[in-house]
């Protein structure tokens, strides 16, 4: 495949997140969406989705935008088209205070004259606290595509509770009429394979619903329910 893509991860202010003492804990929750005016004063260009929480660490605002453009490539100086997709994790302590960025994701893709999808699977991408610590879990899915005709997509999950991070890799399923299927494969992080039952269960039930989207004329569109996708 022609798309060449990658993650890139930047820590920001890390060392200034543990700001709120044990009598100040609270629970998870989350909280009334933050108005457009509010993100565009925080620099998001495009944004896509966001979910607005506090947990223990504080109020959060986890935003995801995309950004589309041109691109040179490198090896051989051709304009290709580019899309940037970025999650990012803006935090603060106090409702008077300014959102600040606790963390920031961003997936490349580039495509050379081809056809490019790229995008967030915004309807699993969420915020949650599925083992009731009061520490938020930040769940992000998007795939990436760049070809021409009927190939997988390339996908990637990553969810981060505080410092920690799991990710699932891999591509989605496709399956041609009156052929073999083609794709999906998985590689589970180290993390994610230590990780409690109940945050790998929920990686797991995210792939399930995700990986076998159908991108071709031979899988017309169906729901999305996961029982609908069982072999």
């Amino acid at each position: 495949m022609s798309a060449k893509h990658r993650w890139l991860n930047a820590s920001l202010a890390v060392g200034s997140l543990v700001l709120l003492a044990a009598c100040e804990q609270k629970n998870f929750e989350t909280l009334p969406a933050i108005a457009p005016e509010q993100l565009e004063a925080l620099g998001v260009q495009t944004p896509i989705k966001s979910v607005h929480f506090r947990d223990r660490e504080g109020e959060g605002l986890l935003v995801l935008s995309r950004t589309d453009g041109q691109a040179t490539d490198a090896e051989n100086q051709q304009e290709v088209d580019k899309v940037v997709l970025k999650a990012t994790l803006y935090g603060r302590t106090a409702e008077r205070d300014a959102f600040k960025a606790r963390w920031q994701v961003e997936q490349e893709t580039t495509c050379p004259g081809l056809d490019l999808d790229v995008d967030f699977y915004t309807d699993v991408s969420d915020v949650s606290d599925l083992n009731k610590d009061g520490v938020a879990e930040l769940t992000v899915a998007s795939h990436a595509f760049c070809g021409g005709g009927i190939d997988p997509h390339d996908i990637a999950i990553e969810m981060r509770e505080g410092q920690a991070s799991y990710t699932i890799t891999g591509e989605s399923l496709i399956t041609p009429a009156g052929e073999d299927p083609i794709g999906g494969e998985r590689e589970d992080s180290a993390s994610l394979k230590a990780a409690p039952q109940v945050l790998r269960d929920h990686m797991d039930a995210v792939w399930q619903q995700v990986y076998k989207r159908p991108w071709s004329e031979a899988s017309p569109p169906s729901d999305d329910d996961p029982d609908d996708e069982t072999e």
